[in-house]
């Protein structure tokens, strides 16, 4: 006669809510998806002219080396963030995250930024050699728009002291190779 009691007992759980366990990989899995949907969503609409209001383009040649040091985001950018439209605006110096890439290695660094000028670069792992293929980016931070990667390779015999200056700063003087990569969102899958 169970069957057709249509009640709730006080310890039933609610049949509305998913009962799963929270096990590491689940939680981990949910995270990673919407760290990848915010990363393709966030995205670049156009580059606005620095010198005119009145010119716009698509969104290339963002990220360079900085005035002084660092990365600079090059050129104010239209951008969807969360849902919501605004800019992002010019930075000349971004500094890299502190810390040491050894030697012969290669790392890709994620500029990025969210609404106004909160600009930040952010290290991937570190792949041997010249491996660009093994060097993937970091997720994108909360309330960020991916605008662009530098691909460092490291000198052969010389570790890269990251410093504010993103070319210099090596021992002995001797630096690596770097590639600017401008992006409109996070890449689905990095080749």
């Amino acid at each position: 006669m169970a069957e057709k009691y249509a009640g709730k007992k006080f310890d039933d759980p609610t049949k509305t809510v998913s009962q799963a366990v929270k096990k590491g990989y689940e939680s981990f899995w949910g995270e990673a998806q919407r760290r990848a949907l915010m990363g393709v969503l966030n995205h670049i609409l156009f580059s606005a002219n620095g010198t005119s209001s009145t010119g716009v383009w698509p969104a290339t040649d963002n990220i360079g080396t900085g005035a002084t040091g660092g990365v600079r985001i090059g050129n104010p950018q239209a951008a969807i963030i969360n849902g919501r439209y605004g800019t992002i605006a010019v930075a000349a110096d971004l500094e890299l995250p502190a810390g040491t890439q050894s030697k012969n290695t290669t790392v890709k660094y994620l500029v990025s930024s969210g609404f106004g000028s909160s600009g930040t670069v952010t290290a991937g792992n570190e792949a041997a050699g010249t491996n660009a293929t093994a060097a993937y980016l970091p997720d994108c931070p909360n309330g960020h728009c991916a605008i662009g990667y530098v691909q460092y390779t490291a000198h052969a015999s010389y570790d890269y002291v990251r410093t504010n200056a993103v070319l210099t700063g090596m021992a002995e003087g001797t630096s690596g190779t770097a590639a600017f990569v401008s992006l409109c969102s996070m890449p689905l899958h990095e080749d």
